[in-house]
């Protein structure tokens, strides 16, 4: 099975390179027959590929240690469902995942349309071609995934225990599909650029994969939160590591670039930027691999004694530089839109929010890359901690939320003062109103920050659907509820990007909260002493030991009251991993729509003679609403992906189809 595999990788790769000659071919010549080959080529590296993958994960639920990769990332007591997630653990099996959904994508694309975008698809063809073919020989050429072992061990070395969660199920499969599927953007974006196809007609053929794209990028970052919170055991859910930075910077570029192409089906505007935002957003899509190969230190997470980054680097700069060369020498054949006679008018809106957009990748890149070049300038080791990009980067996302309220409430073109005074005065006032009344309470300074920068933008979203449910009431004399189900499905891009919108405005409220008004205590305890805390009361009551095969545990038993009553008993987890001679703490959550108590055992101070234990103990606001939050933007992002209804110009519905 093993060689089974290996063969059909390295058949993979000769298709790959196959498929960008033919498609090659077919553009010089017009040939269909090589058109023909060249599609048919991306179904057989897809399939080839699946083949080679099929073969993998054999090997790892079996547990044939012959394998390398097997042997250094399992072990025979391992279950089924992490020996696969083992597979995208290890350093080469991450590139050969994210790979094989590249050519699953491509051949997605290419049934797609198959009878459409004759003139671009041969191009989009090539790029996607050249991109499964660097991908096939990092793992062919570069690191052999399939290197076999000169004396096969007789038990592996077991999966780290961090990565022994639900988390890892999901968290790495949906950043690569969504790294994989701006793959296919930007290959059909630089196609038709090639192709000097009209940008409102690229535009309609991909939008919904961009939609996909940024939605998948985004829950995947989303999940790594939930991940880092409840299992690193530190209570916070982002910690600004490289690695983390380099899954947000595509999506806030992603997230740039679907603003951008909105405004273009709408307005014929920003199109050369709509180009450049899609160059980079793939190629920082690259920059992902590069620091968690090693190319940038990463603290948190990232996989050591790599080979991939010099070859991830070129990939990146050729990238770079290839296509800006390109946008440069055609801008002038598309850029023929209408330009915004204001700034203060919906396009102008947007056009700043993507600026912001950009700013804030620009800061976040600069925090990452400037402690590498201080060391190899000879500056010294320097690292920027989570301090310098939360005090960099926070204003700047509020500015980004509050400008959600702003788009909303300008008119296209450009906005008389009128109009928009009233719409301020419905929106602005009560926002600012609450946020004096927060400020007096003494709630917090944040707070009222909180309801000024969150309740402005939801309550433009809610007054919109006010006025368009109440306009349809009257039309169609349906009831209110009806009215505004109706709504919402007559134009679901609009109203699936306001369900997003107040997904944004809730994780923020969380991310305000959990960041600014978390308190923290840690206390020594044995059975029968308690501790207080914003209300609570933790008495420790039970410390139990469990042993298997694997692991040694430790659980101790905590009554959680509020006043006179027993709200929880809450069992935090400490397990000694005998394969890898430590220890890794399992927290335990109990979740309120108010706030999280968060519970962690500290290992230094256990002492398993007089089962007294340290405990570390977070009370953080309102974390659910971030959860909450990640659920509205997969909502909103699924009805803007639904295909619409209505009539359109019929090239853009043959690219939307």
């Amino acid at each position: 099975m093993i060689d089974l595999g290996h063969i059909a990788l390295i058949l993979a790769f000769v298709a790959a390179i196959c498929c960008a000659i033919a498609s090659v071919v077919s553009t010089r010549k017009g040939s269909g027959r090589f058109a023909a080959v060249a599609r048919i080529g991306v179904l057989a590296v897809a399939v080839l590929y699946t083949v080679a993958v099929a073969a993998m994960v054999y090997a790892f639920v079996t547990k044939d240690f012959s394998l390398k990769i097997v042997s250094e990332n399992t072990s025979t007591d391992l279950s089924a469902a992490y020996s696969f997630t083992a597979m995208y653990a290890d350093k080469s099996g991450s590139m050969f995942f994210w790979g094989w959904l590249v050519s699953l994508l491509a051949a997605v694309l290419v049934l797609q349309r198959r009878n459409s975008d004759r003139p671009v698809m041969p191009y989009a063809i090539v790029i996607l071609a050249v991109v499964e073919a660097f991908f096939l020989s990092l793992v062919t050429l570069v690191a052999n995934v399939f290197q076999r072992n000169p004396v096969p061990p007789s038990e592996g070395f077991g999966l780290n225990p961090l990565l022994q969660n639900f988390g890892m199920l999901l968290h790495p499969p949906l950043l690569y599909i969504g790294f994989a599927a701006f793959a296919v953007v930007f290959a059909y974006a630089m196609a038709s650029l090639i192709a000097r196809r009209p940008a409102k007609e690229w535009i309609g053929g991909i939008r919904r994969w961009t939609l996909f794209a940024w939605c998948t990028l985004g829950l995947g970052n989303l999940l790594g939160m939930w991940w880092s919170y409840n299992e690193l055991g530190w209570g916070g859910i982002w910690a600004w590591d490289p690695v983390e930075n380099a899954g947000l910077m595509p999506w806030l570029l992603g997230t740039a670039f679907v603003h951008s192409i909105a405004i273009g089906r709408k307005r014929n505007y920003l199109y050369t930027w709509s180009f450049a935002l899609i160059v980079f957003t793939f190629v920082f899509t690259l920059l992902s691999p590069f620091i968690t190969h090693g190319g940038i230190e990463s603290p948190l997470h990232g996989f050591l004694s790599s080979s991939y980054p010099p070859y991830i680097l070129t990939a990146m700069i050729i990238t770079l530089a290839g296509s800006l060369c390109l946008l440069y020498f055609r801008r002038r054949g598309f850029e023929r839109g209408e330009k915004p006679s204001s700034l203060i008018s919906t396009e102008g809106a947007f056009l700043v929010t993507n600026i912001i957009f950009v700013a804030l990748v620009l800061v976040i890149i600069i925090g990452v890359v400037f402690p590498q070049i201080r060391e190899g300038l000879g500056g010294g080791k320097v690292a920027l901690n989570r301090s310098f990009f939360d005090w960099a980067c926070g204003p700047v996302m509020l500015v980004l939320v509050l400008f959600i309220g702003v788009c909303s409430v300008l008119g296209w073109r450009k906005t008389s003062w009128g109009p928009l005074k009233r719409n301020l005065l419905f929106t602005l006032v009560p926002a600012a109103i609450a946020a004096i009344a927060v400020l007096i309470s003494g709630i917090g300074n944040w707070y009222a920050v909180a309801a000024l920068v969150c309740g402005f933008p939801f309550l433009t979203i809610m007054l919109e659907w006010f006025r368009g449910t109440r306009a349809r009431h009257n039309t169609s004399k349906k009831n209110h509820l009806m009215s505004f189900l109706s709504l919402i499905w007559s134009s679901k891009p609009r109203y699936g990007g306001f369900i997003v919108h107040i997904g944004i405005i809730l994780i923020t409220l969380g991310v305000i909260g959990s960041t600014l008004y978390d308190v923290e205590q840690t206390a020594t305890l044995d059975i029968g002493d308690s501790m207080a805390i914003r209300g609570y009361e933790l008495t420790y009551d039970d410390l139990t030991t469990e042993q298997d095969s694997m692991k040694l545990s430790s659980t101790a038993a905590l009554s959680v009251t509020r006043g006179d009553r027993l709200v929880a008993v809450i069992r935090p987890q400490l397990n000694y991993w005998f394969y890898r001679m430590e220890t890794f703490a399992e927290v335990a959550v109990r979740s309120t729509a108010s706030e999280d108590l968060f519970v962690s055992m500290v290992w230094t101070s256990f002492d398993s003679s007089d089962k007294s234990a340290t405990f570390r103990v977070k009370v953080n606001p309102l974390v659910i609403w971030m959860w909450v939050g990640g659920g509205f933007i997969l909502l909103g992002g699924a009805l803007a992906f639904w295909p619409e209804r209505r009539r359109q110009p019929a090239d853009e519905a043959k690219g939307d189809e």
